[in-house]
């Protein structure tokens, strides 16, 4: 059976807090450790999980029920992690100011010393007042080439490998106010970009550097909602709306362009991030503090959803074979 951990928000909400565990008994903190709200699991070292501590601009490594390294990252408040390089770099993308921090690590998977990925060619602002400057959200290896999704300049930032470093190649530019937060591939070569604030998703011809198709999210678009978390199980496409509290479901074409299909309240709100287990996801709701359970009816569309667990301000869930 899948254990699932919790990640979150502990700073003015769960001083105490850290990453949970979540179980039929609830979510009861399993390891310590302030503001992890992004967690990965080493695919090497089975008894080894990194987690942001995004107050605290730093990451960190869990073994077993203990904090074993804390490292500062090189920007600030790192959102996101992502093996690259055959899994010898670990990467931070800060979402404070557009940092993509590279960490080597070691023989037991510890990270080392951050240094900073090649600042990009400055571009102008994204027109959303969120959008107040550059804001790494993501990072994603493709193709050989390191993807970056800038949430404030609205840009796909390109990097490729070069030795044992990266040199800053280029862009794929989104439509203004796109506010790229996710990257996801696709087995053709594309990549899907959900954007936060147009509550699109945008086909990336990764070769040809262009956007090649963008399609939005729901038929009934409720202004105001941001997007965040998207997920893929064969052609079902799931991505969450904050503020109408939905989960929007889309088909993927046999060419790579989604499709709406309809959408369902998660029974929380501000959902923030999502996973799909068997016939159902499994939504972290970070304004309620609740992990819900919305199941998918035999036909594929959503059925009504229910209550998982109580835990504080949940921004992530992984699913993992061990303790953390």
């Amino acid at each position: 059976m899948t254990t699932y951990w919790v990640g979150g928000y502990t700073r003015g909400h769960d001083e105490d807090g850290g990453v949970r565990r979540l179980g039929a008994a609830g979510a009861p903190v399993a390891v310590v450790t302030p503001d992890p709200s992004y967690l990965l699991a080493s695919p090497v070292h089975e008894d080894l999980l990194y987690a942001v501590d995004e107050g605290g601009d730093a990451l960190v490594a869990i073994r077993g029920d203990a904090v074993v390294a804390r490292v500062p990252v090189a920007g600030r408040a790192p959102c996101h992690l992502a093996l690259v390089a055959d899994g010898r770099l670990l990467l931070a993308a800060c979402y404070g100011d557009g940092a993509v921090s590279v960490h080597a690590l070691d023989a037991d998977g510890l990270p080392g010393p951050a240094h900073a990925l090649p600042d990009p060619e400055p571009a102008p602002n994204g027109p959303h007042p969120a959008q107040d400057g550059p804001h790494a959200h993501a990072v994603l290896e493709s193709d050989g080439l390191l993807l970056v999704a800038d949430l404030g300049t609205d840009r796909v930032l390109i990097h490729r490998p070069v030795g044992d470093g990266y040199v800053w190649e280029g862009a794929v530019a989104l439509p203004a106010g796109t506010g790229p937060r996710d990257l996801l591939a696709l087995p053709n070569g594309d990549v899907l970009v959900l954007g936060e604030h147009d509550c699109r998703i945008h086909v990336l011809d990764l070769p040809g550097r262009r956007v090649r198709a963008s399609v939005p999210l729901t038929t009934d678009p409720v202004r105001g909602d941001q997007a965040a978390g998207m997920t893929l199980a064969g052609a079902r496409l799931t991505a969450g709306l904050r503020g109408s509290d939905r989960i929007a479901l889309l088909a993927l074409g046999a060419d790579g362009v989604p499709v709406p299909v309809e959408s369902a309240l998660t029974g929380g709100s501000w959902p923030r991030h999502h996973v799909v287990d068997g016939d159902r996801l499994l939504v972290a709701n970070e304004r309620s503090g609740t992990v819900t359970d919305l199941p998918f009816r035999p036909d594929g569309t959503f059925g009504t959803p229910g209550p998982v667990a109580r835990t504080p301000a949940p921004t992530f869930l992984l699913g993992v074979g061990g303790a953390p």
